[in-house]
């Protein structure tokens, strides 16, 4: 699988890259840097997938650049406005694309869940508590954001509180709370070490690059052996 990344010098792109040299049938072909002139003009390959961990003002450019090279586009930046979302979702009437706050394996069975479950209590209060390190920029985390939207698009209720905090170097800590009458139900899901974002967005990556155009959920392509799969395209 020949892999551009887009924010390969973030913090999660160092940690893709770092990840990517554990597969012998995944590679770095080149990279984006849109807003330093870093268009892909060095790429000599064609890429299968593009991995965006950067920043929501390159959108406009990765969805030009996948279409003209027919690759997909996996885009793991948080922070898009609704137009934005939108494009992405266009964009899949060419490539296979995907708009993913969260590649965890953990946090995608967590959205299963909830969108089972919030519609049966809905009757109780849901809320969300998210902790990060103090480095985070975004508050509410756009996995919050994401699990917020899961239920109320499941139970129809118009919001969801989320709390965020931000201390020490925590990696990451989702709870969802269901608070009803003298019973509390919590689900927790913690992580600690932006491996497992790399991990999770290569087994993304892999499955995407071999669907037909079309704008897919990372729910919709993570098995109950994605734990244990090895990438293989």
């Amino acid at each position: 699988m020949n892999v551009v990344i887009c924010g390969i010098n973030g913090a999660m792109g160092r940690v893709l890259k770092d990840e990517i040299k554990a597969y012998d049938n995944v590679n770095i072909i080149g990279s984006l840097s849109p807003r330093k002139g870093g268009v892909g003009q060095d790429i000599v390959h064609k890429p299968d997938v593009v991995i965006d961990f950067s920043n929501t003002a390159n959108i406009d450019f990765l969805i030009e650049y996948a279409v003209k090279n027919k690759s997909a586009l996996l885009i793991c930046t948080t922070g898009f406005n609704d137009e934005d979302k939108n494009k992405i979702k266009e964009a899949g009437k060419y490539i296979p694309t995907m708009l993913c706050s969260n590649t965890s394996i953990g946090i995608n069975v967590l959205r299963k869940i909830l969108k089972s479950i919030s519609a049966d209590l809905n009757a109780f209060d849901i809320n969300i508590l998210e902790r990060h390190h103090k480095k985070k920029a975004d508050s509410p985390s756009g996995t919050a954001k994401t699990l917020a939207e899961d239920i109320k698009n499941t139970s129809g209720r118009e919001d969801v509180e989320i709390c965020s905090i931000r201390e020490g170097t925590i990696p990451g800590e989702h709870v969802v709370i269901f608070s009803g009458i003298d019973e509390i139900l919590e689900i927790k899901h913690t992580v600690f070490s932006k491996k497992i974002f790399a991990q999770g967005a290569l087994y993304l990556a892999a499955k995407l690059s071999v669907k037909k155009p079309g704008y897919y959920q990372p729910e919709e392509l993570f098995c109950s052996k994605a734990l244990n799969v090895k990438i293989a395209v």
